[in-house]
């Protein structure tokens, strides 16, 4: 993003002393998707390469500090007779969202920054009403940078937000605030054998577990690099796994994630990598990507989309156009002496990783005048119509940001531009069948930002205002007021990557339950805690002395966590306590009565 100071971390190849620095080709990686494509190189040789992380970060230049927080520094402002669109920002800040959400009260909450500095910033958490005015904001407040990058939230209310900590080596955090607004817990996540690590997306499984997607540089060899972390809903870190990994796929490089869903019983991760024409392995192109998971976490297949095809791009976002059938959307670049200029690209595969086709749109079918053009995020109008965010205009690169209205085919129905826009892009269908869109737009120096929050029709029509009356926040038992976010109590898990669980070895822990005795030696009574009994059904546990003899027995309830027995009549001496799920044995432990 323009005038942002970008930290960089030196993370590929370690070239020989004897190699002329000069030499060096330095490519240059997004943090997810910028409205220009002048950091991205779409193509290098493995072997004379040094690849370059780039960190959307505050502007050094302005080193005033941040007024003091409330919503007296916010300007806001509602457009034209009933229509709305709302900005939010301080004059000269630099104020950008990274993820938005619907909240079950029909409001929106959205998580970015508030910046003046490198050194002066704040994550930023703002929630309107129906209509994007403002009901509270939050900032993250902590000697070190906190920002968020990505929201979801689970049909009680607690939203949980991922993003990253700028504190030496950039450390991703998940933290959890309760229905009103309150944080519950904060992990850090220190990988000591990464230099630098970042959240991307956010959603909650089947089994009401958090996963993020993240990715994190694992130094000169960057085998591993797209991660899938998987949270309890306790902040516990369950396990941790690598995808599209250079152990299995050796011929991708600098694989990055875009998006994770979860579409029927698969989750799919959108990217890019780079990755070569058969032919010279040594020369790799930047490439549009995509990851089949399954539903205990394996990796089903990797597609680094169109290499026969010749397609050189990225895959910003995808959705199912059926039972079998994902499309993906993103750019296709190349065709023009300068090889930054974009076209939108649909890409259509299936759900055992094959490519299927794709169709490619050019810049005036879009607009007449039309150069750069690149589909972003992308919902469904109808069973056959789609609108996109898309970066459009007559410029090579910096165009704003806009909507199209398409089908499958590539035909474009109706298109809008939205001036002076610019950053990142998101876009969630709302309850009503409307699209709400957050982007940055410009302030009047041309420099600064603020956070541009509308909403607009399938005709791309500003919407109109809702004029009944809603209640917000209902699961809360107060309102929600303004204020600051306390992150500086965060939980740090410092771990090796390599020692944290798989989904495998998880998910196979999940057929045991782990029983824990307290206090041991027991005189009056013993408590038993268990694990996992929310798995398993028909659970019993017995009490056995050293003779065999049974003690005590009772029926464990599925979901049950302890149970607490009187052994004052017990003799004293060593017993066991089994616990059987349909009658196999799961867990047992030994305790002592005094």
């Amino acid at each position: 993003m323009k005038n942002l100071l970008i930290i960089i971390f030196v993370l590929f190849i370690k070239l020989s002393a004897a190699q002329n620095p000069a030499e060096r080709v330095v490519i240059y990686m997004p943090v997810r998707h910028l409205s220009g494509s002048e950091l991205l190189h779409l193509e290098y040789n493995t072997q004379t390469t040094c690849m370059v992380q780039v960190q959307e970060v505050p502007n050094a230049q302005a080193m005033d500090s941040i007024p003091a927080h409330s919503p007296q520094k916010i300007h806001t402002k509602s457009a034209f007779a009933q229509r709305w669109s709302t900005t939010f920002g301080t004059t000269n800040h630099y104020d950008l969202i990274y993820d938005l959400l619907e909240e079950y009260d029909f409001g929106y909450y959205m998580v970015g920054y508030d910046v003046i500095s490198n050194t002066n910033a704040k994550g930023w958490n703002i929630k309107t009403n129906i209509n994007g005015s403002l009901l509270y904001d939050k900032q993250l407040i902590s000697p070190q940078v906190k920002i968020g990058y990505a929201v979801c939230q689970d049909n009680i209310g607690n939203k949980y937000i991922a993003g990253v900590d700028f504190t030496d080596v950039n450390t991703p955090f998940v933290v959890k605030l309760n229905a009103c607004g309150e944080k519950v817990w904060c992990s850090l996540l220190k990988h000591w054998d990464f230099l630098w690590g970042s959240p991307i997306d956010i959603l909650i499984n089947g089994d009401g577990n958090i996963v993020v997607l993240a990715r994190f540089e694992d130094g000169d060899e960057q085998i591993n690099q797209i991660y899938l972390l998987c949270y309890n809903p306790d902040g516990e870190l369950l396990w941790a796994k690598p995808y599209a990994s250079k152990t299995e796929h050796p011929l991708i490089s600098f694989a990055y994630g875009t998006k994770l869903y979860h579409f029927g019983e698969d989750y799919i991760i959108s990217g890019y990598c780079y990755y070569p024409y058969p032919d010279n392995p040594n020369h790799v192109w930047l490439r549009p990507l995509f990851i089949g998971i399954d539903s205990l976490f394996n990796e089903k297949w990797m597609l680094p989309f169109g290499v026969a095809d010749s397609i050189v791009g990225e895959a910003y976002s995808a959705m199912p156009l059926n039972d079998s059938v994902i499309m993906g959307v993103g750019s296709k670049f190349r065709d023009y002496s300068n090889g930054n200029i974009r076209n939108s690209l649909l890409m259509f595969f299936n759900h055992e990783g094959e490519k299927l086709g794709y169709t490619r749109i050019w810049g005036d079918s879009i607009i007449s005048g039309t150069v750069d053009n690149t589909m972003v995020e992308i919902e469904s109008i109808n069973d056959s119509l789609f609108l996109a965010t898309v970066v459009i205009g007559p410029l090579e690169t910096g165009n704003p940001f806009g909507e199209v209205v398409f089908d499958t085919s590539g035909h474009v129905y109706c298109a809008q531009s939205r001036p002076n826009t610019r950053g990142m892009s998101d876009m969630i269908k709302t309850f009503d069948g409307k699209y709400v869109i957050a982007c940055a737009v410009n302030e009047n120096d041309m420099d600064h930002t603020d956070i541009f929050l509308y909403k607009i029709n399938a005709n791309l029509e500003q919407d109109t205002l809702y004029t009944q009356n809603f209640v917000y926040d209902s699961l809360c038992p107060n309102p929600i007021e303004s204020g600051d976010i306390d992150m500086t109590n965060c939980t740090l898990v410092q771990v090796s990557i390599d020692e944290a669980p798989t989904p495998e070895e998880y998910y196979k822990s999940l057929d045991a339950i782990p029983v824990k005795a307290y206090p041991n030696p027991a005189d009056e009574f013993i408590k038993l805690d268990y694990k996992h009994t929310e798995h398993h059904q028909n659970i019993k546990l017995i009490c056995y002395d050293i003779t065999g003899q049974t003690l005590h027995t009772e029926d464990i309830v599925t979901g049950q966590h302890g149970s607490k027995i009187n052994v004052s009549g017990w003799g004293s001496g060593l017993y066991m306590a089994v616990v059987t799920s349909g009658g196999r044995i799961v867990g047992k432990t030994k305790f002592i009565v005094k």
